[in-house]
């Protein structure tokens, strides 16, 4: 995605920050709801008050709007992982792994209709966009724990064997089987994941996180891997 296409125009950016604050979340209802094929503008703007033509104005067409949304939502969630990757205290892989998951399920739930647009698009193959914007994704989370592996095997606690982007494949494939099934008692099957008790959550995630950096340790690390209960 290019920086162009998802950046609003000049006049969005100079409405009033509660203004923009709600046209967004006006728009990110809509698309969570109907899809991007049903989702309407005149919906829209009929919530909000304003004329068809002043979010055209903004977004130059319903695609810029879904793609500056999408932007908006990748940015977010971006953010504190980069920062669990990126920061240079003693914390240990399986610690770093861990709070991933941790903060990465926490924002999919507490984020309920970026999560849902999100997997409207895995889903449907009419969707809009759908192979790049997945493309992008998949791609951005691959090199990101790939470095996070990386960064492991720089300070010794991954075996250097270990392929880094085969590992960023696993655990992405991981992480985003867990986030789905947080929703879904069925793709749960029992784990709880889908459990209301969040300390519950939290310790199967912190389960999941620790038995992957076991995996990805030397013999002589198993013992100081995290526990899931600690």
């Amino acid at each position: 995605m290019d920086a162009q296409s998802a950046t609003p125009l000049s006049t969005f950016d100079k409405l009033d920050p509660q203004k923009r604050g709600r046209v967004l979340e006006e728009s990110l209802a809509e698309f969570a709801e109907h899809g991007y094929h049903q989702a309407s503008v005149n919906r829209i703007v009929g919530r909000l008050g304003i004329a068809k033509g002043s979010l055209f104005q903004y977004f130059g067409s319903k695609e810029g709007l879904f793609r500056h949304l999408f932007s908006r939502a990748l940015e977010e969630i971006k953010t504190p992982l980069k920062a669990i990757r990126d920061a240079d205290t003693g914390e240990a892989f399986p610690l770093r792994l861990r709070r991933v998951f941790v903060e990465g399920a926490a924002f999919a739930r507490s984020h309920p209709l970026i999560w849902r647009v999100y997997r409207r698009m895995v889903t449907q193959d009419g969707f809009p966009l759908r192979e790049q914007l997945l493309s992008q994704v998949r791609g951005e989370a691959l090199t990101y724990f790939r470095e996070l592996v990386e960064g492991g095997q720089t300070r010794g606690e991954i075996r250097p064997e270990v392929d880094p982007l085969a590992a960023a494949f696993l655990i992405e494939a991981a992480l985003d089987r867990a986030l789905t099934a947080q929703d879904s008692p069925l793709l749960d099957a029992g784990f709880g994941l889908s459990s209301n008790d969040e300390s519950t959550r939290r310790a199967r995630l912190a389960a999941l996180a620790d038995m992957l950096s076991r995996g990805l340790m030397p013999p002589t690390g198993d013992t100081n891997a995290p526990r899931a209960h600690d």
